[in-house]
């Protein structure tokens, strides 16, 4: 008889059902935005004046834009330089690892709740 552990198997199909059914574009977006917001300085000194407010958030609104083509233009480079490991992909494999980590500790967690302690 085959010993499968339920563990194991939950880790297995939480994996498959998140790698089918993430959207890794939204991620990659999302994850972008949060890079161009740390790498981008927002308000700083020598807004007093309202024209002066205007020009800034113009140089910002550029920067900011200019910075996301950036690195947009670099993963369309790796996804050239390495087809067999795309971006989203990746970002697929990361999303259904952590979703199997979550099924297992869950299983372990819930079969804790119910085991006798001897």
């Amino acid at each position: 008889m085959i010993n499968i552990s339920v563990d194991w198997l939950c880790g297995q199909l939480a994996f498959i059902y998140s790698f089918n059914k993430v959207k890794p574009a939204v991620i990659v977006d999302k994850l972008i935005e949060i890079a161009v917001d740390i790498i981008v300085p927002g308000r700083g000194a020598g807004e007093s004046n309202l024209f002066m407010r205007n020009l800034r958030s113009f140089e910002r609104d550029g920067d900011r834009i200019s910075k996301e083509l950036d690195i947009r233009s670099e993963l369309r480079k790796w996804d050239q330089e390495f087809p067999y490991c795309h971006h989203e992909l990746i970002v697929r494999y990361c999303v259904g690892f952590l979703a199997s980590a979550l099924a297992v500790f869950a299983c372990e967690k819930f079969r804790s709740l119910f085991a006798r302690k001897r």
